[in-house]
C-alpha cells in the first residue's frame, strides 16, 4: 500500500472515530440529532380540563420576517387600514402602549441574533399552542404555558439549559433546577419560576407547573385524557373544515370558570341596561348560561368563526328555554324569505320562535318612558295590558319572524301631485322631517289573517287620538297607495315617524309585512314573484349563497350584514347628531355654577344670589343662559370637525366589509355559532 493511500486511510478513520465521538459527546451532552418529531399535535399534551386553549399551525408563515407581518403587503392599499393607522385612535393607542417604539427595539435585537438567523430558524415556525388555567382575579394571574415545536437551533438552546454555568446565568441571578425532565428557572427579573421541558421537537415552557409535568405524562402515556383525544375537542374542533392555508386559530374558553374564578358577577349583557339592543339581546340570547366554547377562527382573507359551546339551564330565563326549544330552519327555508329581501339589504334577520316570547322581550327592553308610551296607545286600542296585546298577537301569527333595512333611497315621484290654483307638481305625501333613516320592512306570517285585519282598522279608528295625522284638517292619516300586481298597501301617517312620516302594511299571502317605506314593500313583493336571476333580491345574491352554503346546515337565528351598503347613511347620521352627542358630554351643572360665580363677581359686585332681588335674580339667569349657549357653541364648533372625521373613518371602516353571515342553532344543552365575514384584504 503506498504512503498515499495509507495516509488517506488514516484520515478517514480518523473523521469516522470524530464524527462517532462527536456524535456520542453532543448525544449525551444536549440530544441525539437523529431524534424523531412528537407525532402526534401538540393538543396530544394539553390536559383536557384547562381552562384557555389558543393553538396556531405554519405560525410562520403569518410573518414574512418576525415580526413583521405577511399580510402587511396584502393590507398596505386598504382604504381601511391606511385609515385606521392615520387616525387619532390608533396614535393614541401606539402612544399609550408604545407599540412602534417596542416593535423597532425588538427588530434592533432580532438584529443581533449571531449567524444571521431569524427566530423561526429557532423557534421552527410550525404549531404554536397556548394553554392557561385562570388563577387569581386577573388575567395576568393565570398559570400559563407555551408549547411550540423547534427546529434543530431550538433543541439546542433548551439543552443547554442543563449547563447554566456554561450559560452565564448564575452570573445575571437566575438559579436553574432540574426534576423528572423538567427545568426550573427561578431568581432575578423573574416574577413567577418559569417552567421548562423538551418532548422530541415540541418544547413546553411557562409558570404552571402542573401543565409542563403534565406535558411530560401525557407524552408517556400517548396523550391518553389530553385535551387531542377529549370528545368536545373532536366535535368542535377537528371536525371542522379547515383551511388549507392554515391561518386558523384553534380555540377554547371555560367561560364559568373564568366568570368565577375573577369574580365576574355582572351579567355580560345586562338586561337593565338603558340601551335597547344591549337589553333586547340580554333577553333574547342565553349569554350568561354559556359555559365552555370551543371552535376555529380563520383568517383567511376574511373572518370566518365556527363555534360551538355547552349552556347551563340554571342560567337561562323561562323566555330564552321557549325560543330554544323552537322548530329551527334549514338553507331551503332561509332562501324562500330571503326573495323578499333587496340584494343591496343593509341588514336581513330571520328567526324562528314563538312570537308572543320575543315581542313581550322587545317590550321589557324599552324605556319606562316608551313602555308608558306605547302602553297609552294600547289602552285606546281597549287592550288593557301589554300582556292583553301580546297574546292577542300570538292568536294573530306563527312562530316565524324576519328584518329587513336598507338605506331609504327612494324618490317620492308617487306622492307629487299638481297643485289645483297652480298647476305646479307639489309634495303631497305624509309628513316628513327629512331625517337621514334605513328603511325597514318587518315580516310576519299570520295564522289568523281576519285578526290582523281587525287590528290594522282598530289602530286606524283611534288615530287621531295616537298621533296619527292627514293631508287635510280633520282627516284620520289613514290611507290606501296602490303599488304593483294591482295591490294597496295601507298606510298610517304621523309626524312622529322620523324621515318617512309614515308607517305602511300588506297583508299578502301567508303574511303581513309592515314598514316605514310603502316603496320597500312594492320592492319586497316585486321580488317574490318575479322570476329570473337577474331579479336585485338578496337570494340571488352570489356572496349570499357562498356564505350560507358554508354555514350550519340549519339554526333558529340568521343575520345578513352587508356594512358597505348602508355606510354613507351611518356616517350621515352621525354627522346629523354630532352636536347631541358634543352637548351630552357637557357638565352643565358645575359649567353653571362656574359660570354663576363669574357673573355674580363681575356684574353684581360679588353679592350671593340669595341677597339679589327677584329681577337681579331674573337678570342673573338670563345673562348665565346666554353665556352656557355661547360655551355650547364654542364647544360644539370647536369638537364637530372631530366629530365628523370620526363618523367618516367609520364609513371607511364599514365598506371594508362587503358582506357578513351569521347563524346560530340552538339545544336545550348546546349552541353553534358560524360568522362569515367578506373582508378581502386588497381591496381599496
Amino acid at each position: 500500500m503506498s504512503r498515499k493511500k495509507r495516509l488517506l486511510r488514516a484520515g478517514c478513520i480518523t473523521l469516522l472515530l470524530l464524527a462517532f465521538i462527536g456524535y456520542f459527546t453532543f448525544s449525551t451532552l444536549l440530544f441525539s440529532p437523529l431524534e424523531g418529531r412528537f407525532k402526534a399535535d401538540i393538543a396530544g399534551l394539553i390536559p383536557r380540563d384547562v381552562d384557555v386553549y389558543v393553538a396556531r399551525a405554519e405560525l410562520g408563515s403569518a410573518f414574512r420576517r418576525f415580526p413583521r407581518l405577511a399580510i402587511e403587503d396584502d393590507v398596505a392599499d386598504n382604504a381601511a387600514v391606511r385609515t385606521f393607522f392615520d387616525s387619532p385612535e390608533w396614535a393614541e393607542l401606539d402612544q399609550q402602549n408604545r407599540i412602534s417604539e417596542q416593535l423597532a427595539e425588538l427588530e434592533a435585537e432580532l438584529a443581533k441574533v449571531p449567524l444571521g438567523l431569524d427566530v423561526f430558524d429557532v423557534a421552527g415556525g410550525e404549531d404554536l399552542a397556548v394553554a392557561a388555567d385562570f388563577a387569581g382575579r386577573r388575567a395576568e394571574d393565570s398559570d400559563w404555558a407555551v408549547y411550540t415545536r423547534v427546529s434543530f437551533w431550538g433543541k439546542a438552546a433548551v439543552s443547554m439549559l442543563r449547563y447554566p454555568g456554561v450559560l452565564g446565568l448564575s452570573n445575571q441571578g437566575i438559579q436553574v433546577a432540574s426534576a423528572n425532565g423538567v427545568v426550573t428557572l427561578s431568581g432575578r427579573g423573574l416574577q413567577k419560576p418559569i417552567h421548562i421541558t423538551r418532548i422530541n421537537d415540541v418544547v413546553v415552557a411557562g409558570v404552571s407547573k402542573r401543565l409542563v409535568e403534565a406535558a411530560v405524562e401525557l407524552e408517556q402515556s400517548r396523550s391518553e385524557n389530553s385535551l387531542l383525544l377529549a370528545a368536545p375537542y373532536n366535535d368542535s374542533i377537528l371536525s371542522v373544515d379547515r383551511d388549507e392555508r392554515e391561518r386558523d386559530f384553534e380555540v377554547q374558553i371555560d367561560i364559568a370558570g373564568m366568570r368565577q374564578k375573577w369574580g365576574m358577577t355582572k351579567p355580560l349583557l345586562d338586561p337593565k341596561s338603558q340601551r335597547f339592543a344591549p337589553a333586547f339581546l340580554a333577553r333574547l340570547l342565553p349569554v350568561d348560561a354559556v359555559r365552555r366554547v370551543l371552535g376555529v377562527i380563520d383568517f383567511d382573507e376574511g373572518l370566518d368563526i365556527d363555534l360551538t359551546g355547552n349552556l347551563s339551564s340554571e342560567n337561562m330565563t323561562a323566555g330564552q328555554e321557549r325560543v330554544l326549544r323552537a322548530k329551527g330552519f334549514d338553507h331551503d327555508e332561509v332562501y324562500e324569505v330571503a326573495r323578499y329581501a333587496p340584494e343591496d339589504s343593509t341588514l336581513f334577520v330571520y328567526v324562528r320562535g314563538p312570537i308572543s316570547t320575543i315581542v313581550q322581550m322587545f317590550y321589557d327592553s324599552l324605556e319606562p318612558a316608551a313602555q308608558a308610551n306605547l302602553l297609552d296607545v294600547l289602552r285606546k286600542l281597549d287592550f288593557s295590558s301589554a300582556q292583553d296585546f301580546i297574546e292577542y298577537l300570538d292568536e294573530a301569527t306563527a312562530d316565524r319572524l324576519a328584518f329587513i333595512a336598507r338605506p331609504n333611497d327612494w324618490g317620492y315621484e308617487t306622492d307629487m301631485e299638481p297643485d289645483p290654483e297652480t298647476g305646479e307638481m307639489v309634495y303631497m305625501g305624509p309628513p316628513n322631517d327629512g331625517q337621514p333613516v334605513f328603511a325597514w320592512a318587518v315580516i310576519a306570517w299570520v295564522s289568523d289573517e281576519a285578526k290582523i285585519i281587525d287590528l290594522r282598522e282598530m289602530i286606524a279608528g283611534v288615530g287621531p287620538e295616537i298621533g296619527m295625522q292627514g293631508r287635510k284638517q280633520g282627516d284620520r292619516g289613514y290611507y290606501s297607495k296602490p303599488i304593483g300586481g294591482g295591490l294597496s298597501v295601507k298606510e298610517f301617517w304621523s309626524p312622529f315617524i322620523p324621515g318617512t312620516g309614515h308607517i305602511a302594511s300588506l297583508v299578502y299571502d301567508d303574511n303581513i309585512l309592515i314598514s316605514n317605506r310603502y316603496a320597500l314593500i312594492d320592492a319586497m313583493v316585486t321580488n317574490s314573484v318575479s322570476r329570473g336571476s337577474n331579479v336585485p333580491r338578496l337570494s340571488d345574491r352570489a356572496d349570499f349563497q357562498a356564505l350560507l352554503n358554508d354555514s350550519l346546515p340549519s339554526a333558529d337565528l340568521l343575520a345578513w350584514m352587508d356594512p358597505g351598503s348602508g355606510a354613507d347613511l351611518i356616517s350621515e347620521q352621525l354627522q346629523g347628531g354630532a352636536r347631541n352627542r358634543i352637548t351630552s358630554a357637557i357638565d352643565y351643572r358645575t359649567k353653571r355654577a362656574e359660570v354663576e360665580r363669574d357673573v355674580l363677581q363681575r356684574v353684581f359686585e360679588g353679592r350671593s344670589r340669595d341677597r339679589l332681588t327677584a329681577d337681579d335674580a331674573q337678570r342673573l339667569d338670563g345673562i348665565v343662559d346666554d353665556q352656557l349657549r355661547a360655551y355650547t357653541d364654542e364647544v360644539v364648533e370647536q369638537n364637530l370637525p372631530r366629530e365628523i372625521q370620526k363618523a367618516s373613518r367609520l364609513a371607511t371602516y364599514l365598506r371594508a366589509v362587503s358582506a357578513g353571515l351569521t347563524m346560530i342553532r340552538f339545544t336545550e344543552r348546546q349552541f353553534e355559532l358560524s360568522s362569515r365575514f367578506v373582508t378581502p384584504y386588497s381591496s381599496n
